[in-house]
C-alpha cells in the first residue's frame, strides 16, 4: 500500500477533437478502464489497471502496470518512464491523448544552483556561480527560439563563457557513426563549418563511454596513437556525451577544446560540468520534440486532406432508380479509411461495390481510391451492356498483385443489377473473401450468399466467378464490412451476426443498425472501418 501524496499536476485528455482537463490531485494516479481508477477511460485495448502516474524526489514517473496493449510516451513504449510537462501519452491502440502538465517546480539545475548557492557562501567562490547562472539563462532563453541552428549556437555561446574553452561543437545522431555535424564556433562567436579539426577518437570514446563527461589535459601517453590531436595541436578536451532524460538515448556529442597551454579549461568543476551535461541534454531532446511536434502538425494537416479528397470520392448521394432504391453509409475509424462503397450507373442497370482495404490510415485509403476508380473506368470504358463483372475483379486482382506483392490486399463485393425492358431484374454478384451479404426477403427470411472466392489482390493466380442473385419486388440485400459485426463494448464483447440480424428486417437498415452499434459500444471507439450499403428492389 503506497502513502497518498499531494500533487499538482494534471492530464489533457483529447476525444475526437474535444478537449477536458483531469487534475491529478494525489498519487498514485491511476488510469484504466476498470472502476475504481481515478481516470477511467472506455476502450476494449485500454486494461483495466493500465497504468499509473507516481512521483519520487525527482519529479513525476509513468508505471505501465502490466497492461497487454502496451503504453506510450511521445510515440515510445514505456514500462516505466519520467515524464515531463507536455509530455503525450497513449494507452494502448486507442486514439485519445493525454498531455501530462505539471505545476511550476524548480528545475534539476535550480535545485543543483541552490546547493551550490549554499556551499558557495561557505567557500566564498562565487566564480562558478556566475558562470552556472549564466548558463541557466541561456538554458532559458533558449526555449523560446524557434530554429535548431540558432539554438545551439546560443547554447555553445553560453557554454564556451562558462568553461573558458575556445572551441565547441555539436554533433547529433544516435550512434558514433551517425553523428554529423550540426554546429560549430569559436569563443568569438566565427562559425566552424564543414569538417573541424578535431579529435574524432575523443569524440567515439565519448559515445562509448558510460560517463557523463571525458576530460582531458592532452599531455603525455594520453595523446599516443591519436595522430589527430598532435597534428592539430590539441591541448585540452572535454567530450560530453548527449542523452535523452526520458529515453536514455544517445542524442548526440557536446565537443569543447583548446590549443593554448594556459588556463587549462578542464579543471571546470564537476558540478558545473554536470550541469552543462544534463542542460544541454534536456534543449537537444527539447529541440527534437519540437521538430516532432511540427512533423505531427504536417501529417495532421495532410490527412485531413487526405479524408476531405476521400469523402470526396466515395459518393454522398446515391443514384436514383426506378426499379431499385439503395441506402448507405461508411464511417472510417481513423481520419482516413480503408472502406469504401459505390454504384456506378450503366446502360441497363448498375455496378455496386464495397470494398476493404486490409489495415487502416493513408495507404489503406490510397489503395481504396485506387480500385475504386479502376471499377469507375473499367465499366466507363464499356461502350455496350456486354460487360463481364469476373473479368473486372479479376484484372484489378492482376494490377493489385503485381505493384503491392504480398503487402496489400483487400476484400470486396462486387454486384451487377440488371434491370430489363419488360421489368426483369437479373442480379450477379463476386464475393472476393468479403463477410457474406445478407437477403432479406419481403416476408422476413433472412438468407446467406455464402460462395465466394479468395481476397482481392493476396495470391496472383486467385480467379473469381459471379453468383447469381434472385431478388423479387419488396426484397432487400445488404452489404457490409466487418467492422460492423466486429464492433466491440468495453467488456471487449463483439456485436456480431446473432445481433445484427436483429436490425436487418428494419426499413431504414442503414440507420438501425449505426443506432444500435453506438449504444451497444457505450462509447468504445472503433476499431475497424464501418460501412453498410443496402439495394432494395422496388420493381
Amino acid at each position: 500500500m503506497h502513502p497518498v501524496q499531494k500533487a499538482n499536476a494534471r492530464l489533457v485528455l483529447s476525444v475526437d477533437g474535444s478537449r477536458s482537463t483531469v487534475s491529478i490531485d494525489a498519487l498514485p494516479f491511476t488510469i484504466g478502464r476498470g472502476v475504481g481508477r481515478d481516470l477511467i477511460l472506455h476502450h476494449p485495448q485500454i486494461s483495466r489497471e493500465h497504468a499509473r502516474i507516481e512521483r519520487d524526489a525527482d519529479g513525476y514517473l509513468l508505471r505501465d502496470m502490466g497492461s497487454r496493449h502496451g503504453t506510450f510516451v511521445n510515440g515510445i513504449a514505456v514500462t516505466i518512464t519520467r515524464l515531463r510537462s507536455g509530455d503525450f501519452i497513449t494507452l494502448g491502440t486507442s486514439h485519445d491523448t493525454l498531455r501530462f502538465e505539471e505545476g511550476e517546480e524548480e528545475s534539476t539545475a535550480r535545485t543543483l544552483l541552490s546547493q551550490l548557492s549554499q556551499s558557495g557562501a561557505s567557500t566564498g567562490d562565487q566564480n562558478d556561480l556566475e558562470k552556472l547562472s549564466l548558463f541557466l539563462k541561456a538554458a532559458q532563453s533558449l526555449n523560446t527560439y524557434g530554429a535548431v541552428h540558432d539554438v545551439l549556437r546560443s547554447m555553445l555561446e553560453y557554454t564556451l563563457r562558462l568553461t573558458g574553452a575556445e572551441r565547441g561543437f555539436v554533433f547529433l545522431g544516435d550512434s558514433a557513426d551517425s553523428l554529423r555535424l550540426e554546429c560549430g564556433q569559436d569563443r568569438e562567436g566565427t562559425d566552424i563549418p564543414g569538417h573541424p579539426a578535431i579529435s574524432y577518437s575523443i569524440v567515439r570514446d565519448a559515445v562509448s563511454s558510460q560517463l557523463e563527461f571525458i576530460l582531458s589535459d592532452l599531455t603525455g601517453k594520453i595523446v599516443e596513437g591519436r595522430d589527430s590531436i598532435i597534428l592539430n595541436a590539441i591541448r585540452s578536451v572535454v567530450a560530453i556525451p548527449l542523452h535523452g532524460q526520458n529515453s536514455g538515448r544517445l542524442l548526440g556529442v557536446l565537443y569543447l577544446d583548446s590549443h593554448s597551454g594556459s588556463g587549462d579549461f578542464t579543471r571546470t568543476g564537476n558540478d558545473i560540468l554536470h550541469a552543462i551535461a544534463h542542460q544541454a541534454a534536456t534543449l537537444v531532446e527539447n529541440l527534437r520534440m519540437l521538430e516532432t511536434e511540427r512533423e505531427a502538425a504536417l501529417l495532421r494537416r495532410e490527412l485531413d486532406i487526405a479524408a476531405a479528397i476521400q469523402r470526396q470520392i466515395i459518393p454522398q448521394a446515391l443514384p436514383e432508380f426506378s426499379f431499385a432504391h439503395l441506402s448507405a453509409r461508411t464511417v472510417p475509424c481513423t481520419s482516413v479509411g480503408g472502406d469504401f462503397y459505390d454504384v456506378i450507373t450503366t446502360a441497363d442497370g448498375f455496378v455496386a461495390v464495397i470494398a476493404d482495404v486490409c489495415g487502416k490510415g493513408v495507404p489503406a485509403a490510397l489503395l481504396a481510391s485506387m480500385v475504386q476508380g479502376m471499377f469507375h473506368a473499367q465499366v466507363g470504358m464499356q461502350a455496350t451492356t456486354d460487360f463481364s463483372l469476373v473479368d473486372m475483379v479479376q484484372s484489378i486482382n492482376t494490377f493489385v498483385c503485381s505493384r503491392t506483392p504480398g503487402e496489400k490486399y483487400l476484400t470486396l463485393v462486387a454486384l451487377r443489377y440488371i434491370h430489363s425492358g419488360s421489368g426483369e431484374a437479373q442480379i450477379e454478384l463476386i464475393n472476393g473473401g468479403h463477410i457474406c451479404p445478407f437477403v432479406v426477403r419481403a416476408n422476413g427470411v433472412v438468407e446467406i450468399v455464402r460462395e465466394g472466392d479468395l481476397p482481392v489482390g493476396l495470391m496472383d493466380f486467385a480467379h473469381f466467378h459471379s453468383v447469381p442473385v434472385n431478388l423479387e419486388v419488396g426484397d432487400r440485400m445488404i452489404l457490409l464490412s466487418d467492422g460492423i459485426t466486429e464492433a466491440e463494448n468495453c467488456d471487449g464483447a463483439q456485436f456480431g451476426p446473432a445481433q445484427l440480424e436483429d436490425y436487418l428486417h428494419e426499413q431504414n437498415a442503414v440507420a438501425a443498425l449505426f443506432a444500435a452499434l453506438d449504444t451497444f459500444c457505450q462509447g468504445t471507439g472503433q476499431q475497424d472501418d464501418q460501412t453498410i450499403l443496402t439495394i432494395q428492389r422496388t420493381a
